[in-house]
């Protein structure tokens, strides 16, 4: 199997794709620096791996290339000294200050807006599939997504609808619940899932006694060092309050992988849409 769609077939199972790399013409004039887990995901699956000489830290593939720092935090210098011809990113890379200085020296800068919706999934492939030159590649990504969120969203009519709390945990910081505009919590409506706190904006401090009164079904959690939270003693040494759940007493409590959440909705956080279908339907 090519490494085309190599991202994109380990995340959906797809069937293998042989669209050469020696039709991407445009490919090979950009020196791309590539800016964020969602972003640097979906070049890959368009077949754009030979065109990326450098990612931020949070993106973890390609292996082996330079990083550029925090996607929030970039410095130009150490950018332009790789020689790219074009930054990509999404809407939540910066400084501006940084992204400025870049576009003086000459470096394309292409900033897309995110959102946790599939739409916006579909035009951010629509803008990358373009950038690298092959549109085909692009509906193709788009058509295997759509397959697969339609047997998603069937597996998640008939899932009870459970209440599903998404934290995120910072050692030294008040826990923090995922409101209804967050990919957290389209994670949990396309798996068929309920937010108890979807009229909430962004992610808020909870405090324990709201936590015991929403009483949720299933828990998942994330943060920085996310995988620490696959152990559920260490959820819930940090968050006793959930011993008092639902949740807490099934130990129906779940690690997310801080990639998926980055970026907008992405091919990582569609596979974790997936999984968390299994969780709630494991809990029907």
């Amino acid at each position: 199997m090519g490494r085309r769609f190599a991202l994109a077939l380990s995340l959906f199972g797809c069937a293998t794709l042989s669209l050469s790399a020696l039709s991407l013409p445009a490919m090979a004039q950009e020196r791309i620096v590539s800016v964020g887990p969602a972003t640097t995901e979906l070049i890959l699956a368009l077949g754009g791996e030979s065109s990326i000489i450098a990612t931020d830290v949070s993106s973890p593939e390609p292996k082996n290339l330079p990083k550029v720092g925090y996607h929030r935090a970039l410095a130009a210098e150490g950018i332009l000294s790789l020689a790219p011809t074009r930054v990509v990113g999404s809407d939540e890379m910066g400084p501006n200050a940084a992204l400025d200085q870049l576009r003086r020296a000459g470096v394309k800068v292409d900033v897309m807006a995110t959102a946790p919706t599939l739409a916006n999934l579909n035009e951010r492939i629509d803008t990358l599939a373009q950038l690298l030159g092959d549109p085909a590649a692009g509906a193709k990504l788009k058509a295997d997504i759509a397959s697969q969120s339609d047997k998603l969203a069937a597996q998640a009519k008939q899932n009870k609808p459970l209440k599903v709390a998404f934290l995120l945990l910072h050692k030294g910081q008040p826990t923090s619940i995922a409101g209804g505009n967050t990919t957290a919590s389209a994670l949990i409506t396309l798996a068929g899932g309920v937010n108890p706190v979807a009229q909430l904006h962004d992610y808020k401090p909870v405090s324990t006694e709201s936590l015991i009164e929403m009483q949720p079904d299933l828990v998942l959690v994330s943060g920085r060092d996310w995988q620490q939270y696959q152990n559920i003693d260490s959820v819930l040494a940090q968050v006793p309050a959930l011993a008092a759940t639902p949740a807490g007493k099934s130990k129906a409590i779940h690690a997310i992988d801080g990639h998926a959440l980055q970026g907008g909705l992405s091919l990582r956080s569609l596979q974790q849409a997936n999984q968390i279908a299994l969780w709630i339907q494991q809990g029907s």
